[in-house]
């Protein structure tokens, strides 16, 4: 009876008569067959013993066997041995006791291959709940397997990166970095990181970055932009941080903060620190040595009054080790005798390399071929790394003692550096060899720069040495030294009659014909005539006169800065018949003092005058307005809710916003008396010679509503700012007020009066603030001199 009910839920070809009244449409019966043909799944009919009653064609892709030669087996021919028990617990189950999940197994194909399948079953039972057959199909899951062992291998594999990172970091070698929890708690910290701060790690995990290193502000500062970083789950910007380590040395480290990889727990920020403090020095020590360039004049005058060759050479070469970045220098003159090179002087080299080196052949075109094949800097500097070493004459090398880390940028105990000294024409008479580098750090274009401008300057030292020893030898050799130098040497009468003039003068003049040259009067070579007839005076008062600076007169017109000092020739009775010049142009030492001055006085971020410039300044200006008897207005102005802003949009955007106003504020005032300053953080001062309170005042509403007209974009926001200012006025008149605030003071103290009208304009901007902001208010008290009341 089983066995013909098994037979009876066979599906057929052809369909059978339904126990139903109504039979299945045949059309319905073939599309359902075909539609089981075409699927990709294996889909079946198996008896409780597993024999195929009914397989679809798909198990021939799949296995490679046949559904024909499948119907006269068992399933468990097919499966692999392992697999074998499993299928039966699936026929032995009772009805009700199914097991819901698919069965996983591996079958062995006609080929041998082992194809893992997923069988989903469901149980056909009989009228007493006994299991009699069981339909099914079975899905290939090779591919899924794959997918599933490459998703283990990844995580296995992403585990392992993710170690391998964390490793990474921790040994970098020349970075520090470091893991923060939100509220600023270290939770990681490298081995670079306790080299560069000097705390072990187990010192810093738990504490936070700015109580290891940094002041109470900067680690507020600090904590901002950490939070910055984990809210917007992106970079900080590049911050620059002034750190003071375990051992109290002061450093400076570049500091990107940027989103944490692998943080699963809680979002953590790291930090990574790049220490700046070497390249830091060299810039100060850059700057130190262009400030050291404005007084080369002075230093060569000093120089040029040396007689004693030895002290000569000596100051000379200590002012190479003082304008540069070397310790040890060798300054070598050409001559025309083996050796073919003087050495005129040297600095830091031991007397027995000293003389062994001296009798070793340098001739200049030695040191003209190590210009072609080494690395060229500047205009006439050449560094020869140790790595090119082999091409210099191993006799004449003088290592140096120092010794240096291993790392790129820095300077080799065996590097050298050799820069050119010229003349006029251009021609080499001698080289610099330094070497021993303060600074550890190979040099730049940039570093050379003010020792080759000092080499030019010593070249004419030494000519002028050389000029001075040979004017009692030959006048011939006279005339050839003095032609070749590059400074202007002239020779002329009181009376203003030029006699003799190098072409290095005439062609400073701006000249080509010296004929022509000396045709003029003295007096037309200075912008002030008087200035010539001054010179004569003072020659006879003084008798030589050192380093006069005059503004000079090219003949086009052109007026150019020289730096003039004169000695006079006198006969018997002590009367001046001619006196020599020697006339250098300084215009460029005067631009680079101007220079050197505007970045002293100037604000940075603004580039107003910066707080030192206004606290020099005012008093004079108060003094000038006492002198005429005149007024003169401070406004003090404040840029409301700054720090809000600030803090909102961090430093960039503040700066813009600094920046704008200031320069607004500049346009608005007077260019050729009125002037304004930085006085500090957002706070603006400005100067307004010969204006009362109420004209300030008019000043300050212009300036408010120009700033409230000015448009910022930050994050996705359009805003304005507005501004309040106070005015104060100091006035000078022959009566005092009761209403003015006097200061009775004999010798007027103009130091004091600016303190008080700052205090004063401070207040007023205090009352604006206090009282609403974006307002100017005008002082109730004024500052009036009295000379008289005194």
């Amino acid at each position: 009876m089983a066995a013909r009910k098994e037979t009876h839920v066979l599906p057929r070809t052809r369909p059978q008569k339904s126990t139903s009244a109504r039979e299945t449409p045949k059309e319905f019966v073939e599309d359902l067959s075909a539609l089981i043909n075409k699927s990709p799944d294996i889909i079946f009919t198996i008896n409780r013993r597993g024999r195929f009653l009914f397989i679809n064609q798909a198990v021939q892709k799949i296995t490679g066997y046949s559904a024909s030669k499948l119907l006269k087996s068992t399933i468990q021919r097919i499966l692999a041995p392992k697999h074998k028990d499993s299928i039966k617990k699936y026929f032995r189950y009772d009805a009700g006791k199914v097991p819901t999940k698919p069965l996983e197994v591996k079958i062995i194909s006609s080929s041998g291959k082992k194809i893992p399948l997923e069988i989903h079953f469901k149980r056909e039972t009989d009228k007493d709940g006994n299991g009699v057959l069981f339909r099914g199909f079975a899905r290939d899951i090779t591919e899924r397997k794959k997918l599933v062992e490459k998703f283990d291998q990844l995580y296995k594999e992403t585990e392992k990166t993710k170690s391998t990172l964390w490793n990474l970091l921790y040994n970098a070698a020349n970075l520090g970095f470091q893991g923060y929890k939100k509220n600023g708690e270290i939770v990681f910290w490298n081995r670079y990181s306790e080299k560069l701060f000097g705390y072990t790690k187990r010192q810093a995990i738990g504490k936070t970055f700015g109580s290891l290193l940094l002041s109470s502000s900067h680690e507020r500062e600090f904590k901002k932009y950490l939070r910055y970083t984990i809210l917007n789950n992106k970079p900080s910007p590049l911050k620059e941080w002034k750190v003071t380590k375990k051992s109290g040395e002061v450093r400076h480290v570049w500091c990107s903060i940027f989103p944490a990889i692998f943080a699963e727990e809680e979002p953590l920020a790291m930090a990574v620190y790049l220490d700046i403090t070497n390249s830091k020095r060299a810039k100060e020590k850059l700057k130190t040595i262009y400030t050291q360039l404005a007084s080369f004049s002075e230093i060569s005058a000093d120089i040029l009054s040396i007689e004693d060759e030895k002290e000569l050479f000596r100051n000379i070469t200590q002012a190479v080790v003082d304008i540069s970045d070397f310790k040890r220098v060798l300054i070598s003159y050409f001559i025309n005798r083996p050796p073919f090179r003087q050495i005129i002087g040297s600095k830091g080299i031991k007397k027995a390399d000293m003389d062994r080196v001296k009798k070793v052949r340098m001739p200049r075109d030695k040191y003209l071929k190590y210009f072609e094949k080494g690395i060229k800097l500047g205009n006439q500097s050449c560094y020869i790394p140790h790595t090119q070493k082999g091409m210099l004459d191993k006799k004449a090398l003088i290592p140096g003692e120092k010794l240096y880390p291993e790392k790129a940028g820095s300077w080799h105990r065996e590097d050298n550096l050799l820069v050119a000294m010229k003349d006029s024409k251009g021609k080499i008479i001698g080289i610099i060899s330094v070497d021993d580098s303060k600074s550890g750090l190979v040099p730049t274009e940039d570093t050379v720069r003010p020792l080759e401008i000092y080499a030019n300057v010593i070249s004419e030292i030494i000519l002028k040495h050389k000029l001075a020893k040979k004017i009692g030898e030959s006048e011939e050799k006279y005339r050839e030294l003095v032609t070749n130098i590059k400074i202007g040497i002239l020779r002329a009468t009181p009376k203003g009659k030029l006699l003799e003039a190098n072409p290095s003068a005439v062609e400073m003049f701006g000249y080509i014909d010296s004929s022509k040259f000396l045709k003029l009067h003295t007096s037309y070579l200075y912008q002030n005539p008087e200035d010539s007839e001054n010179l004569i005076n003072q020659m006879k008062e003084e008798g030589i006169v050192k380093n006069k600076e005059f503004k000079l007169r090219k003949r086009d017109g052109t007026i150019f800065w020289g730096s003039l000092t004169a000695t006079p020739v006198k006969n018997r009775s002590y009367k001046i018949i001619y006196y020599d010049s020697v006339v250098e142009d300084i215009s460029e030492r005067k631009k680079l003092e101007e220079q050197v001055l505007r970045l002293s006085i100037t604000d940075d971020i603004t580039d107003l005058y910066n707080r030192r410039h206004f606290n020099q300044t005012l008093p004079e200006e108060i003094k000038t307005a006492e002198r005429w008897k005149s007024a003169l207005s401070l406004v003090m102005v404040d840029i409301d809710d700054f720090k809000i802003c600030n803090d909102k949009y961090l430093h960039l955007v503040g700066d813009k916003i600094l920046k704008d106003t200031a320069h607004n504020l500049k346009d608005t005032l007077r260019k050729e008396a009125d002037w304004a300053a930085r006085f500090g953080g957002d706070e603006f001062s400005i100067v307004l010679p010969g204006t009362n309170s109420k004209e300030a005042a008019i000043v300050g509403e212009r300036i408010r509503d120009i700033c409230k007209k000015l448009m910022f974009r930050a994050k996705g926001d359009l805003f304005n700012i507005t501004i309040s200012a106070g005015v104060a006025t100091f006035s000078y008149s022959e009566r005092k007020s009761a209403n003015d605030t006097h200061l009775l003071i004999s010798p007027t103290n103009y130091e004091k009066i600016a303190q008080e009208l700052t205090r004063l304009a401070d207040d007023a901007l205090f009352q604006a603030k206090r009282t609403g902001k974006d307002k100017v208010v005008i002082s109730k008290k004024s500052i009036m001199l009295s000379r008289k009341a005194a």
